[in-house]
């Protein structure tokens, strides 16, 4: 597991994972003001993009995320970090597994003295941790150069950039074929790995689109990493 420490002086980065833009935006409105800096995101796709590349040292997130929840953010992330479910929904099994996992969790409504209690408790062994002069550690961004062809499905694509979590890639103009999720097949190398579309976006002749790496068991993470490290 990755422990992620900011630097001491540096504010403290928070993930609000919220799929009601009134909800999260006010979180980060409410964090701002408190002197965090703040990232968020509006769907379990986008809070597990947001923790492999933007490293946020604390994650706060609502239990319902569509066909996912809060709790599955923590339980699959490959970072160390502290987290704060929040529902409107009092469910004593997920309150146990919160817990067990090592997140707090909140009934809405939440008063906003009592979160911000709770996030400067929560930060406060980071805060340590960097008094110690522990490194924080982000997964590099590599831009791709060359001619990196990778299958999506069954549509061929163009690598842009990569990175341990994930990676941006082009796609012919057309309808747009790529899935919520997908296997990632690199012929070259004989890799392949799952992974979730997070935005696209349409260019003059070609979709550009982003995707996490889902990866779960460890030879196909090392076999991924392999492969981000060989890029130039």
């Amino acid at each position: 597991m990755i422990v992620s420490v900011t630097p001491p002086g540096v504010p403290r980065k928070i993930l609000v994972v919220d799929d009601l833009p009134a909800i999260r935006n006010g979180l980060k409105q409410l964090l701002e003001i408190a002197g965090y800096r703040v990232v968020v995101a509006g769907s379990f796709a986008e809070g597990r993009f947001a923790l492999t590349e933007d490293a946020p040292d604390l994650l706060i997130s609502d239990v319902r995320l569509g066909e996912y929840n809060g709790i599955q953010l923590v339980a699959t992330t490959t970072r160390v970090i502290p987290a704060i479910i929040i529902t409107g929904f009092p469910d004593p099994v997920l309150e146990a597994e919160a817990r067990r996992l090592g997140a707090e969790f909140l009934i809405k409504p939440v008063e906003s003295a009592t979160l911000l209690a709770l996030i400067k408790r929560k930060l406060q062994p980071i805060a340590e941790a960097g008094n110690d002069h522990a490194h924080k550690r982000r997964w590099e961004r590599k831009s791709v150069t060359g001619d990196l062809r990778v299958r999506v499905n069954d549509a061929a694509a163009r690598v842009v950039d990569v990175s341990y979590g994930g990676l941006k890639f082009e796609l012919e103009r057309g309808e747009n074929p790529v899935p919520p999720s997908f296997q990632l097949e690199l012929p070259l190398t004989g890799v392949s790995v799952p992974v979730d579309l997070v935005w696209t976006a349409r260019c003059d002749d070609h979709w550009l689109c982003g995707a996490a790496v889902a990866v779960r068991d460890e030879p196909t993470t090392l076999a991924w990493h392999s492969v981000v490290d060989h890029i130039a």
